[in-house]
């Protein structure tokens, strides 16, 4: 047994996964601010780089959902 299911219940790849999906998507909230204060600030080239980082994050944590659905089907 690895140290995740010894730890918490599931494997390392499911705690893995689910961590990095909330660091992702608490990133949003916080890109989404800069994106605002950027704007404010008048800098638009900014303010849009934090708007694509924050859906590269969307993006990437809907990769990570479909790859934990896979790794619960398993077991």
């Amino acid at each position: 047994m690895d140290q995740g299911q010894s730890k918490y219940g599931i494997s390392n790849i499911e705690y893995n996964i689910i961590t990095t999906m909330a660091n992702l998507l608490d990133g949003v909230d916080v890109l989404d601010r800069y994106a605002q204060d950027a704007e404010q600030a008048g800098d638009t080239e900014c303010s849009t780089i934090f708007r694509t980082i924050r859906e590269n994050n969307k993006s990437s944590a809907q990769q990570l959902r479909n790859a934990l659905g896979r790794h619960l089907n398993q077991s």
